[in-house]
């Protein structure tokens, strides 16, 4: 059965980029390999085994560009989780910029917050 094992999300600063998604969004490094001119850094959630983010340095003038604006303004990825509410409050005192506080809508509840890269990552709840 095909799966999708991870993604790649484009930054300017590997180790700032580490740093949020590790000590702010609370995944761990998985991965982070030194090789002869690439550095190989996968981070994820421990409870999604199988699945992680690939943190990619921008290198090229093409790569730069899209630092923050590779889905185009729409959010790069999702969070689900079961305490919309409470996770908000959590990240926002670990200083995590949203673009406002949950809303509540029939399906569930939901809230954006930007990366130290600038991308937009929605956060959910279901009903």
């Amino acid at each position: 059965m095909p799966s999708i094992p991870l993604f790649k999300v484009l930054v300017n600063d590997l180790d700032e980029a580490v740093s949020f998604y590790t000590g702010k969004l609370g995944m761990s490094l998985l991965e982070d390999e030194r090789l002869d001119h690439y550095r190989w850094v996968l981070v994820g959630y421990p409870e999604q085994p199988g699945f992680g983010i690939n943190l990619d340095l921008a290198i090229t003038e093409e790569e730069k560009a899209l630092v923050g604006g590779q889905a185009a303004g729409l959010p790069m990825f999702s969070i689900a989780t079961d305490d919309c509410r409470g996770n908000y409050e959590a990240m926002l005192a670990r200083g995590i910029e949203f673009e406002g506080p949950p809303q509540t809508q029939p399906w569930g509840t939901a809230v954006t917050l930007r990366d130290v890269a600038g991308n937009r990552v929605h956060m959910s709840q279901d009903a």
